[in-house]
């Protein structure tokens, strides 16, 4: 695993502050949480009002601060709640490199359809052939594979299987 820099993380909190410093518009050192998120859309993600009440919320209790239903956050709550939605991100990306590594039966670095097969039927799920291969193909994007390949029984690699899951 490749370790940040310390021009990194200097790097990271200058981009942290200036998305925060775009959505505090009156200059009041606060963006309200009701703003938060249009901020999290424009940096990529997608997460509804609740959502956003609830990491508020896992942010006080980590901080062992009173006031959970807080209606603004400073710069290092808004820069820690960033943080804190980052490390579950790489820790859903860990979660996934596990389960491709159980799918991927041969450890050859891909998933084929003889091995959704497998997994597919030891979880009981009744999924004929023809729907796992079209989601292999979907989740391999076979538009970008050459002509001659394209009646070769798709494959995806980590890249791809992760790409697909968070689509």
């Amino acid at each position: 695993m490749q370790q940040q820099t310390i021009e990194d993380l200097a790097e990271k909190e200058a981009e942290i502050k200036e998305a925060f410093e775009i959505f505090d518009k009156n200059k009041s050192k606060s963006i309200s949480v009701q703003e938060l998120t249009s901020v999290f859309r424009s940096l990529g993600y997608n997460f509804s009002q609740d959502e956003i009440q609830s990491m508020v919320k896992e942010l006080r209790q980590t901080q062992k601060v009173e006031g959970a239903e807080d209606k603004e956050l400073n710069f290092d709550d808004f820069k820690n709640l960033l943080l804190m939605q980052e490390e579950k991100a790489k820790s859903g990306e860990d979660d996934l490199r596990d389960a491709f590594e159980v799918f991927d039966r041969d450890a050859n670095g891909y998933i084929g359809l003889e091995e959704l097969m497998m997994v597919a039927k030891s979880l009981g799920e009744n999924i004929s052939e023809e729907d796992l291969k079209g989601m292999l193909q979907y989740a391999a994007n076979t538009s970008n594979q050459k002509d001659d390949d394209k009646d070769k029984a798709p494959q995806i690699n980590l890249q791809q299987f992760v790409e697909a899951y968070l689509k």
